[in-house]
């Protein structure tokens, strides 16, 4: 298909080119750049300008926003656009311009200076003409697609009852009012001099469904054939899982698309939404497999803990529960020295009673079920062995998964390198470019120059998010025009009486946020008028391999000369994220501000940890297991909002170390509160113990709730349709209403850790319940599809991470996971049978002879004695011991069995050698993490950036009151498919925060001038 696009684009375009006229875009930009143009551009303002003609960005808005924004007329601020009108058939949006016997210049080869003007490629041309139309080099230009048409069989089921109770006064108020404001018209004076019949638009909610579908949803691009009957729209689901995909940008009007399949959608495709979603969902697959393999091979294991000959089939117990090592077959025997307060947490197991001769006798509960043999000793040791090496193996896959999604999706990162100490004041995008042809000869096809301009971005972002606020309390036709505000303010004042007043101190309205408006644009003036320094610089080359050799070059321990330096200085380079994954507002170079930023919030988090754990504790003590086991989950389902809180504290440069952080604590936090702390907090004589409230169905509800309560409670997205189908049809404003289909926050460090929190769970009890193994197994299948469906019809678009959580996962957390495993079963080992009595040598005479009717036992000289003896051979036990040896066991109060000896002594030393590899691995992780030097990824696959049409680095800002990212760089000279977004609603102009500074230091009283260097700067170069 791309192919005959591309033939087709080359075809139209000679045919255009012979007729002496072409279609200039109005609203997406052909703006290749250099330096000529730049001064051109800058002394020029007239239309008949040849260069003015090739930047269509000139054109935007009639006479171009930025001729407006210096005209003496009033002026003009994006943000006083309405975005309730420019949904799909706004007039100005749509108007196109045609441009007659346009300049011919020399596009050239790869091998010119870099600084010569170029073409857009054909397949990523898209020139907007009059009616809203797109030409693509397909023959006659393709209409813009209204969302509000879409196959009612294409829909989510949401949208569906949605569009069917829309003429329902209860569930969508609005509707009563819609007849009366069809009959509104009013005539709007467009900027270009054109008048218009326009109706005063209420918000839609069903755009509001189409954006939701169409913008918040992730969609691929399709043939646009016809969708056919039940038969063959399954025989086109399952063609999906051999097809190659094209993830359409959020908001594709002009080419047909579809939303994902959660089901049909291949694996390889999920690295469209991201390498670290992809890398998530191929160690989910990968991990259920291991799980499942090792399930298999402890079956012996679980057979033998249901027959007969362990614990007599294991009567009563739960179906999932048979196979576990839960104790059936328990009898009361003679104690000697045993005293309550040695069975204060399991009195159950305790029993006392007064003889006739008034001596005191005491009776323990003893589980007669023999687990520790040497057979199960073996398969569990096996079970161990085929974990490891599937981890392993896991890890050895998901390093080429990284490549092939790497190699698969061509991205910014893959053409560019970040300098991150650059000079003060190297500003200028030419000196950058210059610096790297004549020192490396390579091409630089764009550069984005970061300033330290924090400051000023979160006052006009403040000031965006006060004026939306202004226009979802007063209707979207309010007028955001400064004067109008002050107006509006002092209108809504008058209105108040002493209670409103006296709510406005708690709560602002609009009067307060326009006084906040004015002291935000008095410090913007002061701030805009200074000079800033030079924060960061992306330099984005032409090909893969010219940055391959920079990054060579410049990150080598050796052969680096003076040749290499930036104005005599050696540069800080590295291989950025993507575009998506800089986190703008957090870049900051000084390590010393990034490690204080994170010092409190990882105290915090140790504090929570070992405060949960005293929590668990104490609620154990007081109520009992079965509190401590919803006080567990509690937490659990809390942390990750308070982990989140604390993350947010932190400077992070990058998305991926942001999530990476937050992974680390919420899995810590999630290991130690649902696994270690409640074995620490059990009983010994409680491990085996069946029935509810103890430990073995504890464990289970935690897979019984991560199978199905979780799995339901996700797939419901309650929050979600509560705000879709709720609060949406109540919003004021359709950007209001747009915002309540935004879809839910997703992080993907929690689902990780939520992954590792399953299978930890399983590794950590497989020894006395190798059952766990299936069902972690089944709960990470469960899992793989449930995400699969939130990611496609649920979830809010998240940036496309890296692998930095996947390597942490499978370098750091796996091994440590192995490592508890090991040694916990070598101690699980030694414990049996966990009811901490030792035999004893029978008395010749003693008060327990006879019959003791309240327990139904009878006790005479062939009875067994046992004496009280601790069988917690461990980390608990005092003095703690390792490893877990048969030799640890006191001399005069030996429990184990010969094959429980020979058992634990084999897994003990198994555990020593297990840790002993882990040791070396983290240490060969630190030297090689010290020592490493660049090497490049995958193969250059020989595509150039211009065609590649990968999005660019573009300083932006995400703000949760405004759907899209502010951009805090101009962007009249940015072309449309550098973005990673689009928005259906407003041309990128609305979104330049430098408009609003232009806007707002006209209005100086004080004649101060914005700096030239006051915001970031994006320069696309041509090859």
């Amino acid at each position: 298909m791309n192919d005959n696009l591309d033939d087709f684009s080359l075809q139209n375009e000679e045919q255009s080119l012979d007729s002496g006229f072409v279609i200039a875009p109005r609203d997406e930009s052909v703006s290749i750049i250099t330096d000529e143009f730049e001064a051109s551009i800058s002394t020029s303002s007239s239309e008949d300008t040849p260069l003015a003609q090739i930047i269509g960005r000139f054109n935007f808005f009639g006479k171009g926003a930025r001729e407006r924004k210096n005209s003496s007329q009033k002026s003009f601020d994006p943000s006083t656009i309405s975005g309730n009108d420019m949904f799909l058939d706004n007039p100005e949006y749509d108007e196109g311009i045609v441009v007659e016997n346009p300049p011919e210049f020399d596009i050239g080869d790869m091998g010119e200076e870099p600084s010569q003007p170029s073409k857009l490629p054909a397949n990523k041309r898209r020139n907007r003409v009059p009616n809203g139309a797109i030409d693509l080099g397909l023959g006659p230009p393709r209409e813009a697609i209204d969302f509000t048409k879409d196959d009612v069989r294409e829909m989510t089921y949401g949208r569906r009852i949605a569009l069917s109770l829309m003429s329902n006064g209860c569930y969508n108020p609005r509707v009563k009012k819609i007849e009366p404001m069809r009959k509104l018209e009013s005539n709007i004076s467009l900027s270009n001099g054109k008048t218009n019949e326009r109706r005063n638009k209420s918000p839609s909610l069903e755009k509001a469904w189409a954006h939701f579908e169409h913008v918040t949803l992730p969609r691929h691009v399709t043939d646009g054939k016809p969708i056919g009957n039940l038969a063959q729209r399954f025989l086109n689901r399952v063609k999906l899982l051999n097809a190659r995909l094209e993830k359409a940008e959020p908001g594709e009007r002009y080419l047909p698309t579809k939303l994902y399949d959660p089901f049909f959608t291949p694996l390889d495709q999920l690295g469209d939404f991201g390498l670290g979603f992809g890398l998530y969902f191929s160690t989910l697959r990968a991990v259920a497999l291991v799980t499942l393999i090792a399930g298999l091979v402890s079956l012996p294991n679980i057979l033998y803990f249901m027959s007969d000959g362990y614990s007599k089939g294991q009567e009563g117990v739960h179906p999932l529960l048979k196979g576990s090592a839960m104790c059936t077959d328990v009898e009361w025997v003679p104690c000697l020295d045993c005293t309550e307060d040695m069975f204060a947490k399991d009195s159950y197991r305790y029993f006392s009673e007064t003889t006739k001769d008034g001596d005191m006798i005491s009776f323990a509960m003893k589980n007669n079920c023999e687990g520790a043999t040497l057979q199960t000793g073996i398969y569990s040791l096996a079970t161990m062995v085929v974990v490891i090496l599937g981890l392993f193996g896991t890890g050895i896959y998901l390093k080429g998964k990284e490549i092939e999604f790497d190699e698969d999706e061509q991205t910014a990162s893959d053409y560019s390198i970040v300098i991150k100490n650059p000079p003060s004041d190297a500003a200028d995008a030419g000196e950058w470019k210059e610096f790297f042809h004549k020192t490396f000869g390579v091409y630089v096809s764009m550069c984005t120059v970061v300033m330290d301009n924090i400051p000023l971005i979160e006052k006009l972002v403040e000031r965006r998010e006060l004026q939306q606020e202004i226009k979802t309390k007063m209707g979207h036709s309010v007028s955001l025009e400064f004067d109008d505000l002050k107006t509006l303010a002092s209108e809504e004042r008058s209105k108040r009486g002493i209670i409103q007043e006296t709510v406005a101190k708690i709560r602002r309205g609009v009067p307060e946020n326009v006084k906040r408006i004015e002291t935000l644009e008095d410090e913007i003036r002061e701030l805009a008028s200074k000079e800033v320094k030079t924060k960061m610089v992306f330099v984005t080359f032409e090909t893969e391999a010219a940055q391959r050799k920079v990054l060579s070059v410049m990150k080598s321990k050796q052969g680096l000369t003076k040749k290499y330096c930036f104005r005599g200085e050696f540069l800080d380079v590295e291989e950025p994220p993507e575009p998506s994954s800089v986190r703008w507002k957090n870049l900051d170079d000084n390590l010393n501000k990034v490690f204080e930023s994170m010092i409190l919030p990882n105290l915090v988090c140790i504090a929570l940890i070992v405060g949960a754990a005293y929590l668990v504790r104490h609620i154990t003590d007081t109520y009992g297991s079965s509190a401590a086991a919803i006080t567990i989950s509690l937490l659990n389902l809390s942390i990750p909002r308070i982990a989140q809180f604390l993350t947010e504290r932190e400077i992070h440069a990058k998305e991926g170390t942001w999530q990476t952080s937050l992974f680390v604590k919420i899995c810590i936090f999630r290991w130690v509160n649902t696994a270690i702390v409640t074995s620490l907090i059990t009983p010994l004589t409680a491990t085996i113990t069946p029935g509810s409230g103890y430990l073995l169905t504890q464990v289970y509800s935690i897979f019984f709730s991560e199978i199905v309560t979780l799995s339901i409670i996700q797939l419901a997205d309650i929050g979600g349709n509560i705000t879709r189908h709720y609060l949406a049809p109540r919003a004021q404003t359709q950007e209001d209403m747009n915002q309540c289909m935004e879809g839910g926050v997703i992080q993907i460090a929690e689902r990780y850790t939520n992954m590792t929190k399953i299978l930890f769970l399983a590794m950590w009890y497989c020894p006395i319940y190798p059952a766990a193994l299936f069902l972690c197994s089944f709960a990470l299948f469960v899992n793989f599809y449930v995400d699969r469906i939130s990611l496609m019809r649920s979830w809010a678009a998240a940036p496309k991470l890296g692998s930095a959580i996947s390597r942490i996962n499978r370098t750091i957390f796996m091994p440590a996971a192995i490592g508890f495993m090991v040694v916990n079963t070598a101690y699980t080992w030694t414990r049996f049978s966990f009811d901490n009595l030792c035999e004893e040598e029978s008395p010749t005479d003693s008060p327990f002879f006879g019959e003791h009717p309240g327990l139904n036992v009878t006790v005479d000289q062939d009875s067994t004695f046992y004496k009280y003896c601790s069988q917690d051979i461990g980390v608990v036990g005092s003095p703690m011991k390792f490893p877990s040896l048969s030799s640890n066991q006191p001399s005069d109060s030996k429990w184990m069995t010969k094959d429980q000896e020979r058992t634990s002594d084999i897994l003990s030393w198994f555990s020593v050698a297990v840790l002993i590899v882990i040791l070396a691995h983290y240490l060969l992780t630190i030297y090689r993490r010290l020592t490493r030097s660049y090497k490049p990824q995958g193969q250059d696959k020989g595509i150039t950036f211009t065609d590649s049409g990968t999005a660019a680095y573009i300083p932006q800002w995400k703000s949760p009151e405004i759907g899209f990212p502010l951009l805090s760089c101009p962007v009249d000279l940015i072309q449309d498919n550098l973005f990673e977004w689009n928005s259906p609603y407003h041309d990128y102009d609305y979104y330049d925060l430098t408009l609003d500074a232009d806007a707002i230091m006209m209005r100086d009283t004080k004649g101060r001038s914005l700096t030239s260097n006051a915001f970031n700067r994006v320069v696309l170069y041509g090859n």
